[in-house]
């Protein structure tokens, strides 16, 4: 039983790794992914900026 209860953890870390992976990788290419949004997001721009549009995270 034990046993069982240890495989179905290490699956669902295994099922969280990758879907975390997945969802860094999909959002790879936008400067703006993770920004607590900055007014440059607000405008659609800062799809043409750093990351650096958003400094301060909450």
């Amino acid at each position: 039983m034990q046993q069982i209860i240890v495989v179905l953890i290490l699956f669902a870390a295994i099922g969280y790794a990758c879907w975390w992976g997945w969802q860094k990788m999909k959002n790879a290419n936008n400067p703006c992914e993770g920004c607590c949004g900055c007014q440059l997001k607000d405008l659609k721009n800062c799809q043409k900026q750093k990351k650096s549009c958003c400094n301060a995270k909450k």
